[in-house]
């Protein structure tokens, strides 16, 4: 709560910032240990629902607040750079960790290769609605967002179909991972559990709230665009937790798990997250459309090549996480300098 207090007595917009993210990154640990705990008391269906539901809520909350504020270049950013810092920054240095303890680890490449599909289309989609953007400029607004709900609507009928073939039709074809003991986690009861996940969830969206409201003074103060901050700033704050859990499992040489975390974590925040702040924003009257600047589209299509490139022969090295990592600080220093 230092965060809330730190903004009510107006506080710089740096300190403000850092407590809001050191504060955010706490609760959605504790929002990862709670829907772990349910997960595995009501088991792989509902569980795996539940996942789906909190897994990024902390980037949904974040994003929902600053549309609401009408901070759609933020929001936008938020996005690609959620996915990519899931895609590049995670998978990359899990690969160097798991890599480093191990000379070459291997996955499943039946589940990297359906991952790969997937990332391909979410690419499609925002190519796609794009470049419509960019060929009837000056007076196609109602048909941009027309098409980008249309886009939404098949990436979340995409994502639903994704959800049943892995977990039902196809699930044993994909193989599973095991994350671990996590005997720790299980000492909260299931009605505690509940009770953090909804507890943690009000908090972050309190949060959440004087995060936003220092983009703008933050921006002006230290010379940094609402575009990096949303690209680069903002997804580190969401993604710390699973980071930190995929980066455990990879030194426990369970890249599968790290994997799963990275690519799974992309495929959310583009089939549903995205699309879910389409929907979210015809309620809020602050349309959002899937339309972003060509270099953010650009960026995340070489970042998808890549990981299928790499994914091909299903194992990896360090060498390679190397070079996936410093993919991602090239994409940081280009829309820093840009």
């Amino acid at each position: 709560m230092l965060a809330v207090v730190a903004a009510d007595l107006r506080a710089p917009a740096l300190v403000v910032f850092l407590l809001s993210a050191f504060s955010i990154v706490l609760l959605a640990q504790w929002m990862g240990i709670a829907t772990e705990v349910l997960s595995s008391a009501w088991g792989p269906g509902l569980g795996a629902l539940i996942g789906v539901t909190f897994g990024n809520s902390v980037e949904l909350i974040i994003a929902i607040i600053a549309l609401r504020d009408g901070l759609y270049t933020v929001v936008k950013a938020s996005i690609i750079g959620s996915i990519l810092a899931n895609l590049l920054l995670t998978l990359g240095v899990c690969m160097t960790i798991g890599g480093v303890r191990s000379h070459v680890q291997q996955f499943s490449r039946q589940r990297a290769g359906v991952n790969s599909v997937m990332l391909f289309l979410a690419v499609s989609g925002l190519t796609i609605t794009s470049v419509a953007a960019f060929l009837h400029q000056g007076g196609a607004s109602a048909r941009t967002e027309s098409l980008s709900v249309g886009v939404a609507v098949v990436f979340l009928v995409v994502y639903v179909a994704g959800f049943v073939f892995s977990l039902v039709t196809h699930r044993s074809f994909l193989g599973g991972w095991e994350g671990g003991d996590g005997t720790e986690r299980q000492a909260l009861s299931t009605p505690v559990a509940v009770s953090v996940l909804i507890v943690t969830t009000g908090l972050v969206a309190l949060i959440s709230d004087r995060l936003v409201a220092t983009v703008t003074p933050l921006g002006s103060s230290f010379g940094l665009s609402e575009q990096f901050i949303g690209l680069i700033l903002i997804p580190l704050i969401g993604i710390a937790p699973e980071f930190l859990t995929a980066v455990m499992l990879a030194r426990r040489d369970q890249l599968n798990g790290s994997i799963e975390i990275a690519v799974g974590s992309s495929l959310q925040i583009a089939l549903f997250v995205a699309p879910l702040l389409v929907v979210i924003g015809l309620f809020l009257s602050h349309t959002l459309t899937l339309v972003f600047p060509p270099v953010e589209v650009a960026v995340l299509f070489l970042a998808t090549i890549l990981v299928s490139l790499v994914s091909l022969d299903g194992e990896t090295n360090w060498y390679e996480g190397v070079m996936v990592t410093a993919t991602y600080v090239i994409f940081a220093l280009l829309f820093y300098f840009e």
